[in-house]
């Protein structure tokens, strides 16, 4: 009777860890897969899907040479990603901090969620 229980519960374990793994897919960074282990000079944080109220502070402020990122506390899986072309984040699960991106040229840089194109920010980048 006890290797029949275990004979049953098997398949099922297995497919509680392929789900969990799954689960977890959505919240790699390929930019920084260790999720923010240097400080940035600059952290915005992703606050909700609200047009250009998603991200805090917004605009931010920033002096070229230092360094971004972003931190996610929407719930759900977003990116910070240059208007036309520039940096790009990867996919930032909930509760992680982005890679840090190095900011080299000056005036305002706009950047979206390429998940949610109607999430909005602007570095105001100053030499």
């Amino acid at each position: 009777m006890k290797q029949l229980l275990r004979i049953a519960l098997l398949p099922s374990l297995l497919l509680l860890l392929s789900v969990l793994a799954l689960s977890c897919k959505d919240n790699k960074n390929p930019m920084n897969p260790g999720g923010g282990t240097t400080t940035p000079d600059v952290l915005i944080t992703i606050v909700a899907n609200a047009g250009s109220s998603s991200f805090s502070p917004n605009p931010a402020n920033v002096t070229v040479g230092q360094t971004v990122a972003w931190k996610n506390s929407a719930g759900t899986t977003h990116t910070a990603t240059q208007d036309g072309s520039g940096f790009n984040t990867g996919n930032i699960g909930n509760g992680v901090t982005s890679g840090l991106v190095t900011i080299s040229a000056s005036g305002d840089l706009g950047y979206h969620c390429e998940i949610h194109p109607s999430m909005v920010g602007t570095l105001h980048v100053t030499p």
